[in-house]
C-alpha cells in the first residue's frame, strides 16, 4: 500500500512523511548519485497557441503533443484502464494533462493538502534541476482538490525518507478536472476524468532557466492512483510514468526525463 504516516512539527511547520515498502525490499547502499540508468524520457513540445486550462485538452496544440502510457509502478507492466499524459510548454508555464480511464470516479476529500492519496488522485512531482535531494509534488482528485508540498528526500541511502513542507504552495498554478460522468459520488456511471495543469515557472525555484531553454532536461515523474471500492483495496492500483520499483512514488533516482524542445 502507499501509505503516508504524518506526524506533524509545528514548530517549523515540516510534515515528516514515512512510507512503508513494499514486500520488504532492501536496496544496495547509496553513491550519492541520483543519476538512474534507463529511465523513459518524454519530449516536451512548445505550445503553438493559447491554451485555457478547462480540463478539456480540446486546443489544437494539444494534438500536437507526445501521448504517453502510465504503466504499473513496480513492473511497468500495462495498466487495466487507460492511463496517459501529455506535456506543452511555453514562455510561462508547463502543461500537464492526464486522462484516466474510470467506470466509477469517486472523491469524498474536499480540504485542501488533505490526505488525498488514499483515494483516486494523479500526481505531478517536479525536479528541475535534477538533484534529487528536493522536488515539487502536486496531486489533484476528480473534484479538483488539490495537495502541494515542497518535498526533502534523504535518497536511496535513507530508503527515500523525507520530510514535506505541507504549507509551502504554488501561487500561481492553474488546474481544471472534466469528468465525462459524476466524479463525485461512489457507484455511479462514469467514463473518464481529465486533470490539465498549468505549472508557471516563477513558482519553482530551482529552474536552470526561466523560460526553459530549447534542451534543457528536467527530472520527472506522473503518477495515478486508482481505487475500487473504498474500503476494499483488492481492485486498486499505481501507475507511473517511470516505474518507481517500489512501493514508493517518492523516488527521485527513478523519475523520467523531460526535455524541452521548441
Amino acid at each position: 500500500m502507499y501509505v503516508h504516516t504524518i506526524l506533524k512539527n509545528c514548530a517549523i511547520h515540516f510534515v515528516r512523511l514515512s512510507i512503508p515498502v513494499l514486500c520488504g525490499c532492501i536496496f544496495s547502499s547509496y553513491s550519492g548519485s541520483t543519476e538512474a540508468q534507463d529511465v523513459n524520457s518524454y519530449t516536451i513540445t512548445r505550445a503553438s497557441g493559447k491554451i485555457t486550462i478547462d480540463g478539456k485538452l480540446d486546443e489544437s496544440t494539444w494534438n500536437k503533443a507526445v501521448e504517453a502510457a502510465l504503466t504499473e509502478t513496480n513492473t511497468g507492466n500495462p495498466v487495466p484502464l487507460k492511463s496517459t499524459v501529455k506535456l506543452l510548454w511555453d514562455d510561462e508555464y508547463l502543461y500537464v494533462g492526464f486522462y484516466c480511464e474510470d467506470p466509477d470516479a469517486w472523491a469524498t476529500i474536499t480540504e485542501e493538502d488533505g490526505p488525498l492519496w488514499g483515494e483516486e488522485v494523479v500526481e505531478l512531482f517536479i525536479d528541475p534541476d535534477g538533484n534529487g535531494s528536493n522536488y515539487y509534488e502536486h496531486e489533484i482528485n476528480p473534484i479538483n482538490v488539490k495537495v502541494d508540498l515542497f518535498v526533502i528526500n534523504a535518497g536511496k541511502r535513507l530508503n527515500g525518507k523525507i520530510e514535506g513542507w505541507f504549507d509551502w504552495d504554488f501561487k500561481g498554478l492553474k488546474s481544471a478536472v472534466y469528468v465525462d460522468g459524476d466524479g463525485k459520488n461512489e457507484g455511479t456511471n462514469d467514463k473518464y476524468w481529465i486533470v490539465e495543469v498549468a505549472v508557471p515557472y516563477e513558482d519553482l525555484w530551482e529552474t536552470p532557466h526561466n523560460p526553459p531553454q530549447d534542451g534543457d532536461m528536467w527530472r520527472m515523474n506522473l503518477y495515478r492512483i486508482e481505487r475500487g471500492k473504498s474500503g476494499d483495496t483488492s481492485d486498486d492500483w499505481y501507475a507511473a510514468f517511470n516505474p518507481t520499483k517500489r512501493g514508493s512514488f517518492h523516488t527521485p533516482w527513478e523519475f523520467g526525463k523531460f526535455y524541452f524542445k521548441k
